[in-house]
């Protein structure tokens, strides 16, 4: 059996590994995101996206080729 995508906040707060009032002051200062609306459940992939974009790791489309390189590499 797969591991399931949607998780309750206690498994969102071990997922992330911080404890889960730490995951509920998280989700009210949006560095989380909220859970799926309607539900008490959050999806892995918007935690990781989320956690991507805070930790610097987010995609940015507009950003130039060469400019993305440079950034990458500022010892050339």
């Amino acid at each position: 059996m797969t591991e399931p995508r949607l998780i309750g906040r206690r498994e969102a707060a071990e997922y992330c590994g911080i404890s889960p009032t730490c995951f509920s002051m998280w989700v009210s200062s949006h560095k989380m995101p909220p859970p799926i609306p309607g539900t008490r459940k959050w999806d892995k992939r918007a935690i990781d996206a989320k956690l991507d974009e805070i930790s610097g790791l987010g995609v940015n489309d507009n950003e130039d080729p060469y400019d993305k390189w440079m950034r990458e590499h500022p010892d050339r």
